[in-house]
């Protein structure tokens, strides 16, 4: 999925306190930030709209696991099974923006 949208002028302060809510863990593996080891803490807009900045669609995720699900995760798709734990409050968060319109 190419990304939509533009990065807002507070990008920084945005991704910071996305970062800062899920303590500088990996909200998907819980590793915390550690840059030396290939786990640095990024923010992935779920929806690939960069300038949808709703705490539903910013997950805190190491770069590993940003990697991983960059391009699997579409939230308009319907899925069969429940969603893992990490997963949940953006999903919820989701459905809710769709149905309060």
């Amino acid at each position: 999925m190419k990304g939509t949208g533009e990065y807002p002028d507070n990008w920084a302060e945005i991704s910071e306190q996305v970062r800062r809510e899920a303590h500088y863990r990996c909200e998907r593996c819980a590793h915390p930030n550690d840059p030396g080891h290939g786990y640095t803490l990024t923010v992935h807009h779920l929806d690939g709209n960069k300038s949808n900045n709703q705490r539903w669609n910013s997950a805190a995720l190491c770069q590993r696991c940003h990697l991983t699900i960059q391009g699997k995760v579409f939230m308009a798709q319907f899925y069969m099974f429940g969603h893992t734990d990490w997963f949940k409050p953006h999903a919820e968060g989701y459905y809710k923006s769709i149905t309060e319109g």
